[in-house]
């Protein structure tokens, strides 16, 4: 086997573990030596594509989830998703976003944005990796992810990008997201941006699993009282019209 052949496996299996690998689960599935996987696996970490995890375990880095997320760019949710967004942002005037999971890092980023009639007055960052604890395109899909996913997150101990504030107990976080399933989106004000209001749907894989959300973003001074019902209603119906698109079965309740 090539070293190019080598490094293409190792980095698929990477890919497709749940969160982290070690050296023996590599070992078994690409049948390498260990000596040869330290030795590539180090090569790759210098390069930025790997990182170490706790316990001996490695895992995708956060550099490599960024170059998937482009690639993808091309194809799939995003080629899907493209005309949802511009049909959302010109119904409500409002800028619409397509959040992406990463499951490998548990993160999210953006991946594409429909500008709309009326442009929000704060800077939104593409392709940059954010927490699942913060604001409404986190919160929405770790609505969706299970208890492991919850408890692998908050022991990073994540703080507000907006004015460094801990992480909420388990206990109150668990209620929180268990209000957003109920109401099928969640909505927040100030946590991401200060002075910002998000409101997110989930869109389910082939499945039934989270993959991504819609998000509409504008600035509290110009959010209503009937805004959230409006464009809750709205964003749940075309997340559950692209979910279907993408081979789901309608979303867990």
């Amino acid at each position: 086997m090539s070293v190019v052949a080598r490094v293409v496996g190792l980095l698929r299996s990477m890919a497709e573990a749940q969160g982290s690998a070690s050296i023996k689960e590599l070992s078994e599935a690409l049948g390498l030596a260990p000596s040869t996987l330290h030795r590539l696996l180090d090569q790759l970490i210098e390069a930025g594509m790997i990182e170490r995890a706790p316990q001996r375990r490695y895992r995708v880095s956060a550099e490599f989830s960024r170059i998937g997320a482009l690639a993808a760019r091309k194809a799939g949710v995003l080629r899907l998703a493209r005309p949802v967004l511009e049909d959302v942002a010109q119904e409500t005037a409002e800028t619409c976003m397509l959040g992406v999971l990463l499951p490998q890092t548990l993160t999210m980023m953006f991946v594409d944005m429909a500008p709309a009639a009326r442009p929000v007055p704060y800077e939104i960052r593409m392709h940059r990796n954010r927490s699942l604890l913060w604001g409404a395109t986190g919160l929405c899909m770790l609505a969706w992810l299970g208890p492991r996913a919850l408890s692998d997150i908050l022991a990073r101990g994540e703080p507000s990008p907006v004015d460094g504030q801990v992480p909420p107990d388990r206990a109150a976080l668990a209620e929180r997201l268990a209000r957003f399933r109920a109401r099928g989106y969640a909505i927040t004000r100030g946590e991401q941006t200060k002075g910002a209001v998000g409101i997110a749907a989930p869109v389910f894989g082939a499945r039934g699993r989270v993959v991504a959300d819609l998000c509409i973003t504008l600035p509290q001074a110009r959010f209503s009282a009937g805004d959230e019902a409006r464009f809750a209603g709205l964003l749940k119906d075309r997340a559950a019209r692209l979910s279907r698109v993408m081979g789901s079965l309608p979303a867990p309740g």
